[in-house]
């Protein structure tokens, strides 16, 4: 086993490597890709901004774009999905319907650290296997089947065990609400509709919580799963620590069978047989050399049988984590991912619209890049260069435009003092309040204009009032 791993080294250690950096990648892929795009964008020289630069051709549907910042725009809107408030709303009304309020789904990590786990301890319960599998095969279509028994060793358990906990939680919740449903003493029906995340989530806010529960998780449940990894997992673990004991008693029978040949008298040596001491002498030499070797294949075997019984928890243990795993992520609800991933596990809306803000500020910046660029390349190009990246999404319907127009939506509810108010809740994020104001209905907006000007004008007294009394402070300390 030793002799494989320094022959294959590199290539462990590139896979391991590779598997790694896949699993950041799948992680952080939001982040990354976006990270890519601005370094891409700004290159100097041959940089996709500065290529963009080059091209002034207006777009034939509207005169006022160019290609250019067209192209840019699109670039940038895949990674701003903005959904209205109602539509974030509604989604959060689901999951906590569902009993999913606060659940995420399992972090890339967690696999990640799971599968080198399996791997790690299935790698010599593999490499037996292998050797039986191929008993007149070469080392390397040993180390061939070993790849693929650890391969779907991984597969299986780490889809079985996370399935096994999921199944759990979500029998629980069922559970549960069964009780809650009898405790009350059966009124009506445990179950009155199957509710999906497109439908009115208020629908069935005249029935208890545990009715609202199974509208969206469903009403049966089961544990098949759970019963299935056990006996799996036992069995693994029972079947690995046979093969290790009957392996190390094999070996240990060999090399008794080696010792005796080696201390037997050769054929047609005529002193061999020792014949010039008597029985007498040799044998208490012979009973203590015997009772030695016998202490030492006595010591090996307890050793060995304390390693495989500490490999086959390990295992056991492993496998709990990843059934911990599934029973702690995921969602029970039939629609809750998708509701999760579209509020992407904000809990407000206007920690959700933040989220959003840099990536907006960084399209707007490039776009602006891009337009100053294109008026210095090229002098037909006039002053006509006035579109936002805002302009983009809102004249896209039913896309992350409209989103944006209706920002905080159902403005038409809102009285100007909580326009003022959500504004506030901005704080410093000047750029976010502005386009929460610039994405309102106009009349709303041009209610709460003169609102935030006569607020904007009574700070500014008030800072020089105060300012003033400061000046006559200092004027009254100097005399």
């Amino acid at each position: 086993m030793s002799e494989l791993f320094s022959n294959h080294l590199a290539l462990l250690q590139s896979l391991v490597a590779l598997v790694v950096l896949l699993a950041i990648y799948v992680t952080f892929k939001f982040r990354i890709d976006f990270w890519w795009l601005n370094f891409w964008y700004g290159l100097p020289l041959i940089g996709k901004l500065a290529r963009l630069a080059r091209d002034s051709s207006r777009y034939a549907k509207d005169n006022s774009w160019t290609n250019s910042e067209r192209t840019l725009c699109t670039d940038y809107r895949q990674f701003v999905n903005l959904t209205s408030e109602a539509e974030f709303n509604r989604r959060i009304d689901y999951m906590a319907k569902a009993g999913d309020t606060g659940r995420s789904p399992t972090p890339g990590w967690l696999f990640l650290v799971l599968g080198l786990l399996i791997i790690a301890e299935g790698m010599g319960f593999s490499y037996l296997l292998g050797s039986w599998m191929a008993m007149e095969g070469s080392e390397n279509t040993r180390l061939l089947l070993m790849a693929g028994i650890v391969f779907v060793l991984c597969v299986v358990l780490g889809f079985l065990t996370h399935q096994a906990g999921h199944q759990m939680y979500r029998t629980n919740l069922v559970r549960r609400c069964q009780k809650e449903w009898r405790d009350e003493g059966q009124k009506g029906k445990f179950r009155t509709e199957n509710i999906t995340l497109k439908d009115d989530q208020h629908g069935d806010d005249v029935y208890p919580h545990y009715t609202q529960c199974v509208n969206r998780v469903g009403s049966e449940g089961s544990y098949t799963l759970m019963g299935i990894a056990v006996a799996v997992i036992v069995t693994i673990a029972v079947a690995s620590t046979v093969m290790r004991v009957k392996h190390l008693a094999s070996v240990q029978a060999r090399e008794t069978i080696q010792a005796s040949t080696a201390s037997a008298p050769a054929s047609g040596n005529p002193f061999g047989n020792g014949g010039t001491l008597p029985d007498a002498v040799t044998a208490p030499q012979q009973a203590a050399d015997a009772k030695a070797q016998e202490d030492v294949r006595d010591s090996d075997r307890m050793e060995g049988m304390s390693a495989f019984v500490m490999l086959a928890f390990i295992f056991v243990v492993t496998q709990a984590v990843g059934i911990i795993a599934g029973y702690k992520w995921g969602f029970a609800g039939k629609n809750s991912i998708d509701a999760y991933r579209g509020t992407l596990g904000f809990s407000t809306y206007d920690d959700y619209l933040r989220y959003f803000s840099p990536i907006l500020a960084k399209a707007e910046a490039k776009l602006t890049t891009l337009q100053q660029r294109l008026a210095e390349q090229h002098a037909n190009i006039g002053l006509g260069l006035k579109n936002t990246f805002e302009n983009f999404l809102l004249e896209r319907p039913g896309r992350p435009g409209e989103a944006v127009a209706q920002a905080n939506a159902t403005s038409a509810r809102l009285t100007p003092e909580d326009v003022v108010a959500r504004i506030d809740g901005f704080g410093s994020d000047r750029e976010g309040a502005k386009r929460y104001l610039m994405a309102l209905d106009p009349a709303l907006r041009a209610e709460v204009a003169p609102l935030l000007k006569a607020r904007k004008e009574a700070r500014a007294a008030e800072e020089k009032v105060a300012h003033e009394q400061a000046l006559a402070k200092e004027v009254e300390d100097l005399l």
